[in-house]
């Protein structure tokens, strides 16, 4: 079975949200009002390397800063295809 952008679409909804309250997770909201998670932002190792000092100790602060600044960045890019392209 070949997967079409609409069953990709059904899945995710009409837009994406991604949570930065401690679960780092990507939200879909379907036109019905219900949300399903479609996806979780991970690399926290490779994220954590960017922000070691000299001593091998990493910034947390920088560290939350950033991956909530990344996972903004996916969810907009996905919301910007779907208008795009898909509305």
């Amino acid at each position: 079975m070949e997967t079409k952008i609409q069953d990709i679409l059904r899945f995710i909804g009409k837009k994406v949200s991604y949570n930065t309250f401690g679960d780092e997770c990507f939200w879909g909201f379907k036109a019905d009002g219900s949300e399903q998670m479609i996806a979780e932002l991970r690399g926290n190792g490779a994220i954590r390397k960017l922000f070691l000092d000299p001593d091998r100790n990493f910034n947390k602060e920088k560290e939350n800063q950033f991956k909530t600044k990344l996972g903004i960045f996916i969810q907009e890019a996905i919301n910007e295809k779907i208008d795009r392209e898909y509305t």
